[in-house]
């Protein structure tokens, strides 16, 4: 009864941590290709959050289009290069923190403007 106890501590202790690392969804308002960085304004109460996020080497950037082939339906994703991300697209961003910096795991483009 006591390990069922601790495990259902570190589970609770655990879930708001993870809640915390929803994705930054917004408009991009600059693209820094030299110090990689991506800078989104995401909606919010108020104003407008703008958020720098890191671009890492491990960070994947992704664009979503139908698929052209007829033995595979559906979407396929197709990598993009920070340079080739333009202000005024709208985008998706998994990150994660580290230390006071937003790090990128997934940007993918919604919509290229």
């Amino acid at each position: 009864m006591r390990h069922l106890v601790i495990v259902l501590f570190l589970l609770a202790s655990v879930g708001p941590a993870a809640a915390d690392e929803a994705p930054i969804a917004g408009t991009v308002k600059a693209v820094d290709v030299v110090g990689k960085t991506l800078t989104v304004e995401a909606p919010a109460t108020g104003r407008p959050r703008v958020v720098p996020i890191e671009i890492r080497a491990e960070s994947k950037i992704v664009r979503s289009r139908r698929s052209t082939d007829p033995g595979k339906p559906g979407f396929v994703q197709d990598a993009v290069a920070l340079e080739d991300i333009k202000p005024g697209w709208t985008v998706s961003v998994t990150t994660k923190h580290d230390g006071d910096r937003e790090v990128a795991i997934v940007v993918k483009v919604l919509v290229e403007r």
